[in-house]
């Protein structure tokens, strides 16, 4: 590049004219100084086979991430599955996973706060993130809904 700009003496460098200019621009050719250079920096530029190495490295292990996250989604959407399947309660006085009883003389429930449908503490442990109340994924599309997003013990 400097050999460019301070001139070596070899390569006379001038300054292109209008039309010159135009070419290029509808040829997209570039109109910079360097564009026939690109051999020369592609040889300049290249990585050596430490950096490709690390580079394959890192996107294969990319891959297996993205593979083991598939999976993963993949089995929770097939629990899920099975949970809608098996839903047992009409969601008002009935626990929509088990068909328990809620209320007064019933279990205790826990609430959507979204939806409002309970679901008894007992399976509702197994759905809240310990003593949060938050729903997680399992409850969230438990009630065919996207946007429920927490629990709460009533």
């Amino acid at each position: 590049m400097t050999d460019t700009i301070f001139n070596n003496g070899s390569d006379q460098w001038v300054c292109p004219n209008d039309r010159q200019l135009a070419l290029r621009a509808k040829l997209h050719s570039g109109w910079s100084v360097h564009t026939f250079q690109t051999e020369k920096q592609r040889k300049n530029q290249s990585l050596d086979q430490n950096e490709v190495d690390v580079i394959l490295q890192v996107i294969r292990r990319a891959e297996k991430v993205d593979t083991l996250e598939q999976q993963r989604i993949g089995r929770l959407v097939e629990r899920l599955e099975n949970m809608r399947k098996n839903v047992m309660g009409n969601g008002m006085s009935q626990c929509l996973l088990c068909g328990e009883l809620l209320g007064f003389l019933g279990t205790t429930s826990v609430f959507c706060q979204d939806c409002k449908k309970p679901i008894c503490c007992l399976r509702g442990q197994s759905f809240s993130k310990g003593n949060s109340g938050e729903c997680n994924l399992f409850y969230i599309w438990l009630h065919l809904g996207w946007d429920c997003i927490g629990l709460t013990c009533s």
